[in-house]
């Protein structure tokens, strides 16, 4: 594991730990851990455009919402789809946040600050998903 990968990994988790103690869902280890591992994984994907190469890294393919959009298509019948999401959604957003602090350049994307500009856009909108989620199915009561 690189060095950039457990910072990824810390800043997640550090997201994820400031959702379970802002949410209602604290208190349910099921959900706890299904968001925990997806948060993990999604920390992770935005890196997947290395496989086809450097000159590929931090497309705004991977580095946006849309890998977010596609793995809510593909877990959206799962029972635990709402965590699935939320944990991935705040994964993701954490590496595109520590991307916009530590490197912020996005290839395809031209023009001082607009690749910043591109990935704190679409961080926003990942939070944004983890709130409207997270009240949508967690409402504000307790989860048992």
């Amino acid at each position: 594991m690189t060095i950039d990968r457990m910072i990824h990994l810390a800043v997640g988790i550090a997201f994820f730990a400031l959702f379970f103690k802002l949410s209602k869902t604290s208190n349910n280890s099921k959900l706890f851990i299904t968001g925990l591992i997806t948060m993990a994984v999604g920390t992770w994907m935005p890196d997947w455009d290395l496989w086809l190469g450097i000159g590929y890294h931090r497309s705004p393919l991977t580095h946006s919402a849309l890998p977010a959009i596609l793995f809510g298509i593909v877990v959206f019948k799962s029972k635990l789809s709402p965590m699935l999401l939320i944990g991935f959604c705040l994964g993701l957003a954490s590496h595109l946040f520590w991307d916009i602090i530590a490197y912020g350049n996005v290839h395809w994307i031209k023009g001082g600050n607009n690749d910043r500009l591109f990935l704190f856009v679409n961080t926003v909108l990942l939070i944004i998903a983890v709130i409207v989620v997270n009240h949508r199915y967690f409402g504000s009561q307790k989860v048992k």
